[in-house]
């Protein structure tokens, strides 16, 4: 087996294709076609793949699942021999496939997949590794994280009535005009803006210390729409991992929010001490509350700590 293509049928894009897809996919595939049920059932068979030493695993699916996936794949695999991956973008949040994933997907993105594979390019990227130094999880793989505010924000973004009634684009919509109408309340207002008591170290010395309204951190070098919050020394994006903290009550929030939606940071900004960007290899976070990694929401723990790293190297392969 050559190639093997794990497939979310819950995934929003793939729920419009019914059963389709899954037949194409199987008559083309045969025993190479996963669909799991459960986390469990995944990890036994990225674990197969791994017996067999499969080299290419495609993932049909949102930014949830290829952090399952990559996370099975980092708990099976040997490090040195880890396969390439491709992404299909057909869930809820495509922010991993619109950077190193295809730009087309179902059949279509699966042909030219198992007719071009040795020819197509690959993106050599390390994600995001998040680890619990008590113990209490294994470490996880994904690319975007989120603390305080953004963890909130994703709270309202999978709230039924925005998720039934809303094409991912407008629930995006509808959780910011939810984040910020909030301010407009304020009773509401001071929760959001109080934010959550948050500290961050890099190599043992102190980067945050004090209450933040938002935290990010991402290993990806591009987001959609051109929309890029993080600023750094120079020019390029490669390497470690990206930051951004926005302390308790900022000022000129608005203006900051509107700048960092069009990728861009003012001097003012960089000069301000509400906020703060940065790059490193290792992050230290501590934050009492939930965050959220790839779509997802996990507790951080007794100690409210995890620490952020970035992951093994591997291989994306893309058109």
């Amino acid at each position: 087996m050559r190639l093997a293509l794990i497939h979310n049928p819950r995934s929003r894009k793939n729920r419009r294709d019914g059963k389709k897809f899954s037949r194409q996919a199987s008559d083309l595939l045969g025993e190479g076609f996963f669909v799991p049920s459960s986390h469990d059932e995944m990890q036994e068979m990225v674990a197969e793949l791994a017996r067999r030493n499969v080299p290419l695993i495609a993932i049909n699916g949102g930014d949830g699942t290829v952090s399952d996936v990559m996370t099975a794949i980092a708990r099976s695999y040997p490090p040195d021999a880890l396969p390439d991956i491709a992404i299909f973008p057909s869930g809820n949040t495509n922010l991993i496939a619109q950077d190193i994933g295809f730009s087309t997907r179902g059949i279509d993105a699966l042909q030219l997949l198992c007719r071009n594979s040795g020819v197509l390019p690959r993106t050599k990227r390390r994600p995001l590794k998040i680890s619990w130094p008590e113990g209490e999880h294994e470490a996880r793989l994904g690319m975007f994280q989120g603390s305080s505010g953004y963890a909130r924000a994703i709270a309202i973004a999978h709230s039924p009535h925005v998720l039934r009634y809303a094409p991912h684009n407008l629930a995006v919509a509808a959780t910011l005009i939810g984040a910020f109408g909030s301010l407009l309340w304020r009773r509401q207002r001071e929760t959001w803006l109080a934010g959550d008591r948050l500290t961050l170290e890099s190599d043992g010395t102190a980067l945050i210390d004090g209450q933040s309204f938002l935290f990010l951190s991402t290993a990806l070098q591009k987001l959609n729409l051109g929309i890029w919050p993080f600023w750094n020394t120079g020019k390029a994006r490669t390497g470690g991992l990206h930051y951004l903290f926005v302390a308790d009550h900022p000022k000129k929030l608005m203006q900051a929010t509107w700048a960092l939606l069009r990728g861009r940071a003012p001097s003012w900004l960089r000069e301000s001490p509400d906020y703060a960007s940065g790059r490193a290899n290792t992050l230290t976070l501590t934050c009492q509350g939930d965050f959220v990694l790839d779509g997802e929401c996990f507790s951080p723990g007794a100690d409210h700590r995890i620490v952020l790293s970035e992951g093994p190297e591997f291989g994306f392969v893309h058109d």
